[in-house]
């Protein structure tokens, strides 16, 4: 099955590709990030899994956020548009904390998660990120997303983001040009699972993997590390030479290594 296309569910617009066939794999893109972040893994994971990605709410070519909603509902509910009861989930940066709070909202979905660098609801980010993240915003406000991209690009604190070679860089940058839709968007209105997952972690029953990489913040590396001693049946990986986007950085290895933890899991089930 191969099959990019608009679904409306509720009152919003969401930019959902389906391809190849096997077990559902849904893949959950991060912030500054869209579904295009996951193309150099599509064709190699479509030969054994059913592929989902999307554009979340507020990114890419889904609709902008005007009104309350939950990341985990979105993601639930098109699942069941879709028709697809169980799934594993790849989900970075901000997507693990969807992954997360879905696999504690809806366990009997999940199959397997596979985390990389993710958020946690529940830990606040060091303030220092969330000022940067605010400057990013009212760049884009005052000078335009052209020119704030440039500026992102460039900046030193962004630099565990920003991959250092040229065409993981380029690839970047023409997402974060395309979620002109994010910066439109009232991203308060957003709504994690209650209670929130920091404290829930050892709830999760489904095989954990997580993915760390050697240059990501180490905020962020905290986070994953703290996510492998909560969850019971969970492991981690240091991927070495990239940072916080090892999936844009070093996509070959990047890609044998969830093939590799998908395997794994599934003959544990057996």
């Amino acid at each position: 099955m191969n099959r990019t296309a608009y679904y409306t569910i509720g009152k919003s617009k969401f930019y959902v590709s389906v391809q190849g066939t096997g077990s559902p794999l849904v893949l959950l893109h991060g912030a500054f990030c869209n579904l295009d972040v996951w193309d150099e893994h599509v064709e190699l994971l479509a030969r054994s899994f059913t592929v989902i990605r999307y554009d979340q709410r507020g990114s890419g070519r889904s609709d902008v956020i005007n009104s309350t909603f939950s990341h985990h509902i979105d993601l639930k509910q098109i699942l069941d548009t879709l028709d697809l009861p169980r799934v594993s989930i790849v989900g970075s940066c901000t997507g693990g904390a969807i992954a997360l709070d879905f696999a504690l909202a809806y366990p009997e979905y999940v199959e397997q998660l596979i985390l990389v660098a993710p958020s946690l609801n529940g830990t606040p980010p060091p303030l220092r990120l969330i000022w940067e993240r605010l400057l990013d915003h009212r760049r884009v406000q005052s000078e335009g997303i052209e020119r704030a991209a440039a500026r992102f690009m460039r900046s030193r604190y962004w630099r565990y983001i920003v991959p250092r070679e040229r065409r993981a860089r380029a690839r970047l940058k023409e997402m974060y040009l395309a979620n002109g839709v994010h910066y439109e968007s009232r991203l308060s209105m957003q709504r994690p699972l209650m209670p929130l997952a920091r404290r829930r972690l050892q709830q999760i029953q489904c095989p954990v993997f997580i993915v760390e990489g050697e240059w990501d913040l180490l905020f962020n590396r905290k986070v994953g590390r703290y996510i492998k001693e909560e969850i019971l049946q969970s492991s981690l990986i240091r991927m070495e030479g990239c940072g916080h986007y090892p999936q844009l950085e070093q996509p070959l290895e990047f890609a044998g290594i969830v093939m590799s933890a998908l395997k794994s899991s599934t003959s544990r089930r057996f």
